[in-house]
């Protein structure tokens, strides 16, 4: 239940000012990323990602005029206030915790996975704030933005 209600909270618009902050913080990686490789296609921006890692991702310009469109200033403001808390304290949590964090607002993602790569489309509008925790061996896993420490501890044994 706490999954859908927290999906249909990030399908909501952000404000001028709300974009901003989003803008700023998700276009920062944290510094303790260290091999991760950005290069353009023809599907958008794509991130290369290696090793154990979590992946805090936020919508880009293009998602967030789409989003604002969609539901308009009022609800997209509220949610993005409410999904830039769940940000800060998952990456605070994650960080405590020794793991590498990755923010980003690419919309595919590749995960140097054993065998052959993890791809990951997150151009969907399903797809607006959330985290992936990534063991560096198997596919990345989607984990509970607003309380990750229990996906933490099953997914990465941290």
């Amino acid at each position: 239940m706490l999954k859908l209600l927290l999906s249909a909270a990030l399908l909501l618009p952000l404000t001028g000012h709300a974009q901003q902050r989003l803008a700023a913080a998700a276009a920062r990686v944290s510094s303790t990323t260290t091999t991760t490789t950005t290069s353009s296609d023809a599907q958008g921006a794509t991130l290369s990602i290696s090793g154990p890692c979590a992946v805090l991702y936020a919508p880009n310009a293009a998602k967030i005029r789409y989003l604002r469109q969609q539901y308009g200033d009022s609800n997209f403001s509220a949610s993005a206030d409410d999904n830039q808390t769940y940000v800060a304290k998952s990456r605070a949590y994650l960080q405590s915790k020794g793991i590498r964090v990755i923010e980003t607002t690419a919309t595919q993602l590749r995960f140097a996975t054993t065998g052959s790569p993890t791809l990951l489309d997150l151009s969907s509008p399903a797809y607006s704030w959330g985290l992936l925790l990534f063991n560096g061996q198997s596919a990345p896993q989607e984990a509970n933005l607003a309380d990750p420490a229990n996906d933490v501890q099953a997914i990465l044994k941290k």
